[in-house]
C-alpha cells in the first residue's frame, strides 16, 4: 500500500515529498559566480566616478559663471546686499596711484577686508585655485583724468560702488605679450601655468572682462603698504611671428639663456601697441 492510500485510511494529510526535499535543501545557498561580483564592483565604481564628475562640473569655476553672475546683478545693488551674498569689502578707491598716457588713472584701494584678501594671496602662492569677490567703494578699475574739454570734470563719477572678481586659475597657460610701440615686434612671454583673472562691474555693466595678471603678487612699502597685480596682456590672436621669450618672474624681461625662445620678423607692419596696465590689489594706510 502506498503512502497516499495509508494516509486516506488513517485520515491524515498526504505527505508531499517535493516540499520535504525543498525543506531539506533550503538551508544551503548556491555560491554566486565570480563574474557577478566583478559586475557589481564595476557598477559601484561607475556610480562613484559619475557622481564625482557631476559634482566637479557643478562646483568648478568658469569665466562664463563669473560673467553670468555679474550680468545678473541689479544695477542699484547696495554694498550691504553684496556682502550678504558673500562679497568681501575691497576697500575705498582713492585716485592717484598710477596714471597712463591714454588718460586712465588707476587708484589705490585702501583698508579692505584684509583677512579675506590675504587668504586669496596665500592660495595663489600655494598654487591653489581660488576666487575672491569684492565690493569696492568708488570707481574701479580706473577713472578718466579730467580734461579742459569737460571743464575740469572727470568723465566718470566717483560715487557708488564697483564689483571686482578675481579668480586664480592654476590650469591656464601663462602666456602674455607686450609691444611698447608700433615700431617694436610683439614679444611673447611664456611663464608656465597659472594666472589671476579679473572682472569689474559697475552700474549694471561689465567694464573689465578677463584681464590677466601674474601669479606673483608684489608688495611695495613706500608711502603705503601696497599689494600690486602685474598685468600680463593676452597674446593677440593675429600674432604669427615676432619675438618669443621665456620669463621666470611672470612679468618682466627675457631670460638670457640660449633657450629663451625663437626670434622672427613680422611680415607686415603692425600698428598694435600692447602695454601693461598694472593694478593695486589693496593698500594699507591712506
Amino acid at each position: 500500500m502506498n503512502k497516499a492510500m495509508q494516509a486516506l485510511r488513517n485520515h491524515t494529510p498526504v505527505p508531499n515529498e517535493n516540499c520535504s526535499l525543498k525543506r531539506q535543501s533550503g538551508g544551503v545557498r548556491t555560491a554566486r559566480p565570480l563574474w557577478w561580483w566583478l559586475l557589481a564592483a564595476f557598477l559601484a565604481f561607475a556610480v562613484i566616478v559619475t557622481g564625482a564628475f557631476v559634482w566637479q562640473r557643478s562646483t568648478r569655476m568658469t569665466s562664463q559663471k563669473i560673467y553670468d553672475e555679474l550680468v545678473a546683478l541689479d544695477p542699484n545693488v547696495t554694498e550691504a546686499q553684496l556682502e550678504s551674498q558673500g562679497y568681501a569689502y575691497g576697500g575705498e578707491a582713492v585716485d592717484g596711484w598710477q596714471g597712463y598716457s591714454g588718460g586712465e588713472s588707476y587708484p589705490w584701494y585702501f583698508n579692505p577686508d584684509q583677512k579675506r584678501i590675504d587668504k586669496f594671496i596665500d592660495d595663489v602662492r600655494a598654487g591653489r585655485e581660488s576666487v575672491l569677490k569684492l565690493v569696492v567703494r568708488g570707481v574701479g578699475p580706473a577713472q578718466q583724468v579730467a580734461d579742459d574739454a569737460q571743464g575740469g570734470a572727470s568723465s566718470d563719477d566717483a560715487g557708488g560702488i564697483s564689483v571686482r572678481i578675481l579668480w586664480y586659475d592654476p590650469n591656464i597657460s601663462a602666456d602674455w605679450a607686450e609691444k611698447p610701440s608700433t615700431l617694436d615686434p610683439v614679444t611673447v612671454h611664456h611663464d608656465g601655468k597659472g594666472q589671476i583673472r579679473e572682472w569689474w562691474w559697475r552700474k549694471g555693466r561689465i567694464v573689465t572682462s578677463d584681464k590677466r595678471f601674474a601669479r606673483g603678487i608684489e608688495r611695495t612699502d613706500d608711502a603705503n603698504t601696497t599689494y600690486v597685480l602685474r598685468h600680463q596682456p593676452q597674446v593677440p590672436a593675429t600674432v604669427t611671428g615676432g619675438q618669443s621669450a621665456a620669463t621666470g618672474d611672470g612679468r618682466t624681461g627675457k631670460t638670457e639663456s640660449d633657450n629663451s625662445g625663437a626670434t622672427g620678423e613680422d611680415t607686415e607692419k603692425d600698428e598694435t601697441i600692447i602695454i601693461e596696465y598694472d593694478e593695486v590689489l589693496y593698500a594699507l594706510g591712506g
